[in-house]
């Protein structure tokens, strides 16, 4: 079954997970909390897992106008679907068209690899919102002279203007990010899984 907001795909290569909850794939507390317990799900599955967004936009974030519990809840909902993400045994890939902001923003940087459009609008919008988030997801891609002004002065900037490619991540030109995040899941399944997950544990000891 697929979570509310989200479609998923097991198929022999690979476990796609596609956030799809138009217009822009805002997020919702329940929509986490499925989320994390598909992957939860797949603790003992070394296959990659692949991130997208439909809509060709990755996700503008928590959905603030949606109806939620207190914020404690909200903020537990998200580290454990960021957690969950960072955790899962097999590689992680997110591929970002469009915009990937706030919560969305740190999904996407919380999986191993990061394809972007090289026009992805990068936000993160939380300080203007009084929302205090963990920022421990961006620091995998980004240097903090970046993250200061993502997130204290809540920029937008494209995945280019952060000089994302020089982080290791693959920027592409527009409307391409998930063929070229198709073609790392190709070249993942040319590896043996258990080396995979083994290489993985030892890279985040």
């Amino acid at each position: 079954m697929s979570p509310e907001g989200a479609s998923v795909s097991y198929r022999p290569d690979a476990i796609r997970i596609c956030l799809d909850r138009p217009p822009v794939n805002a997020l919702t507390v329940e929509m986490l909390g499925c989320i994390t317990a598909v992957i939860a799900g797949a603790r003992a599955d070394t296959r990659p897992m692949l991130i997208t967004g439909s809509s060709r936009i990755f996700s503008a974030g928590f959905d603030v106008k949606h109806p939620a519990p207190d914020t404690p809840a909200v903020n537990a909902a998200a580290r454990e679907c960021i957690t969950a993400v960072q955790q899962h045994p097999g590689p992680t890939v997110a591929a970002v068209e469009g915009a990937a902001v706030g919560l969305g923003l740190l999904i996407a940087t919380s999986a191993d690899i990061l394809v972007v459009s090289r026009t992805a609008q990068l936000r993160m919008p939380e300080v203007a919102l009084g929302i205090v988030s963990d920022v421990q997801p961006l620091r995998r891609f980004l240097p903090d002279p970046w993250i200061r002004r993502l997130c204290l002065l809540g920029e937008a900037f494209s995945a280019e203007q952060l000089h994302l490619e020089s982080a290791g991540a693959t920027v592409c030109e527009p409307g391409t990010a998930r063929d070229r995040a198709e073609e790392v899941i190709v070249a993942m399944n040319g590896v043996d899984a258990t080396a995979l997950r083994q290489v993985k544990q030892r890279l985040y000891e």
